[in-house]
């Protein structure tokens, strides 16, 4: 309230226009408690001007870099509230509709404000929106015989609590965070306040308008003809640029043709139709019906405070609950415009010598090389997996260790095997004598179930054999024992699979490598390219693919198809089979744009089938 109080004095202010602005910027200044109030012009070229600052003796150096760019933002998006950094406080910026100099191009007020700024922001822009709407309010031409001057005690009042009423109200719909629940709001305030039979409230989109919501109505049918009427008479008025009344003044030259059909089908006695608007744009309609007598002006005047105190937030929520796609639209057609307007000319230069740059570069005809895993293959490398469940018992060879074929590597722990197989005889034994038993004894049905668990222990006894026989790990042939440090290891448990040793020749080494299935197309015999190990990065071999296998294999949950590549590159001796790293495959020339694009193109299209 100490608000409105502290505006309520404008409304009785009389005299020239230049009394007002003192008046108006230290009412503003108390208003918002603000330490700081300025009011800038910019003209043309030149440089903003300071035309009224509160107090009038302030020093401005400490804030003069500060104002100039919270003017500029204001520009962009007004009211512009600005939290500051470290030291700096809080401060409002918002665009006037007039200024004290008829010919400024734009004005700005600044208010410094004395504190930090609440953490719900939503009042303060509210009053901002108020504040910067009553320069034009108070310096608008008023009718013949009305002057600021004359007893403006009870209407001054009067108009200050309506400034105040407003302002509540823009508030409570602040606080709603959907657009239909704050229009619906709306319609059943201005409803009430202004004893009106039906508000509604039409979005606008394009050309047209759309029925959002109607006072006390949550549902309705947007395929009505009553609806279409309405919505009719709401465009008319959108059209016109302002507010349509029915029936209309006998010397006016509105049309109000779709005003006067809705009324006549519904039966509305008087209609008014006024268009919510932002910055120069129509975002919403808004319709009153009264059966009993016409807005009064004040009325009037009040509504369309309440529609421009209301227009900002009614588009924001408007825009942030249509579809995304919608909102991408919008937000595309914003840039746009601002990339049309005359500001921030060197960003836009350099924008555009940047998109340029990007797309030279991408229609430069670029090397694509395929990127694959590769590893260093013996021709022959045999693994020695654990033959069955034990433990590690003794170990003969280690890591370089050559071997001749049939020589023990390993011995695994055969103690409990040898009791299993002294058990599973036993067992063969006792069924065989069961069954002759059940033989004499003419029992045909237990004879048959004794005879079945003799095969069973029988294949039990073969099985443990047959892992006795195996305890002893012997080399299959002559090589080089290139993995397996085992006697670190001895009386480890081992369970049957276990890699335990792996046997190499060294004398002939080729590359192995991993192409996906969705790159093999680039790659057929004779491709040539080159690798890098991990261990040693900087240093690079050339190769040459010599065939690639016809079928797919599956490596770590995916595709691949094996490719097998000769080393050009001189043999090192630090290359020891089974290192791992990096093949780049030259795969011809594409366009850089191609070679960016071209994973999440393919993707696109086996995604929506395209």
């Amino acid at each position: 309230m100490s608000a409105a109080q502290a505006l309520r004095g404008l409304a009785r202010l009389a005299g020239a226009p230049s009394a007002f602005w003192p008046a108006y910027v230290g009412a503003v200044a108390a208003a918002f408690a603000a330490r700081r109030v300025l009011l800038l012009t910019v003209h043309g070229d030149r440089p903003w001007e300071v035309q009224v600052q509160w107090p009038p003796a302030a020093d401005g150096g400490a804030d003069a870099r500060r104002v100039l760019r919270l003017a500029g933002d204001a520009l962009d998006a007004s009211p512009w509230l600005d939290r500051g950094g470290p030291g700096e406080g809080t401060a409002l910026a918002m665009s006037l509709a007039c200024g004290p100099v008829a010919a400024a191009e734009a004005s700005v007020l600044v208010v410094l404000l004395a504190g930090d700024a609440p953490a719900e922001p939503a009042p303060l822009l509210a009053l901002a929106d108020l504040v910067a709407d009553l320069p034009a309010q108070h310096l608008a031409p008023r009718p013949a015989g009305e002057s600021a001057a004359a007893d403006p005690g009870p209407a001054a009042g009067s108009r200050a609590e309506q400034l105040y009423d407003i302002l509540q109200l823009s508030i409570r719909l602040r606080g709603e965070d959907r657009y239909m629940r704050a229009a619906l709001a709306l319609c059943n305030d201005l409803a009430t306040r202004y004893r009106c039979d039906r508000v509604a409230l039409g979005r606008v989109e394009g050309d047209h308008v759309w029925l959002g919501a109607i006072s006390h109505v949550e549902k309705f049918d947007d395929r009505a003809s009553a609806t279409r009427e309405l919505e009719s008479a709401m465009e008319e008025a959108l059209q016109q640029g302002g507010p349509v009344a029915w029936p209309d003044a006998p010397d006016s030259r509105l049309i109000s043709r779709a005003h006067a059909i809705y009324a006549r089908t519904q039966g509305a006695g008087h209609l008014l139709s006024v268009p919510v608007m932002l910055d120069e744009r129509t975002v919403a309609v808004l319709m009153l019906e009264r059966r009993d007598a016409p807005l009064a002006s004040d009325e009037t005047w009040t509504l369309g405070l309440i529609a421009q105190a209301c227009a900002r937030h009614l588009a924001e929520l408007q825009a942030r609950d249509r579809w995304i796609g919608a909102r991408l639209w919008s937000r595309l057609q914003a840039a746009w415009q601002q990339l049309r307007t005359p500001r921030h000319t060197g960003w836009k230069l350099s924008g555009a010598a940047l998109a340029l740059a990007l797309l030279v570069v991408a229609l430069t005809p670029w090397t694509y090389r395929v990127e694959t895993p590769m590893t260093l293959r013996s021709k022959d490398v045999v693994f020695l997996p654990a033959p069955f469940d034990g433990y590690l018992r003794r170990v003969h060879v280690e890591v370089g260790d050559a071997v001749r074929a049939g020589a023990v590597l390993l011995e695994l722990d055969d103690r409990e095997l040898a009791l299993e197989e002294s058990m599973a005889a036993a067992d063969v034994l006792r069924y065989s004598r069961d069954a002759e038993k059940a033989q004499a004894q003419h029992q045909l049905a237990d004879m048959q179930i004794t005879l079945a668990r003799q095969q069973q222990a029988a294949s039990k006894l073969d099985l443990v054999r047959h892992q006795l026989a195996n305890a002893q790990v012997r080399a299959p042939g002559d090589g080089v024992v290139i993995e397996g440090e085992l006697k670190k290891n001895l009386g480890a448990p081992l369970r049957k699979g276990d890699l335990l040793l792996k046997i190499a020749r060294t004398g002939d080494t080729h590359v192995e490598i991993e192409i996906d299935q969705a790159d093999v197309h680039e790659v057929r015999a004779g491709t040539r390219g080159e690798f890098a190990f991990v261990g040693r990065p900087d240093l690079k071999y050339a190769l040459v693919v010599d065939r690639v296998d016809p079928a797919a294999a599956l490596r770590d949950r995916r595709n691949v198809f094996l490719a097998h590549a000769r080393i050009l590159s001189p043999t090192q001796g630090w290359w020891r089979p089974g290192m791992a790293g990096t093949a780049r495959l030259d795969a011809g020339d594409r366009s850089l744009l191609w070679i960016m694009t071209h994973r999440t193109v393919r993707f696109l299209r086996q995604a929506f089938w395209l």
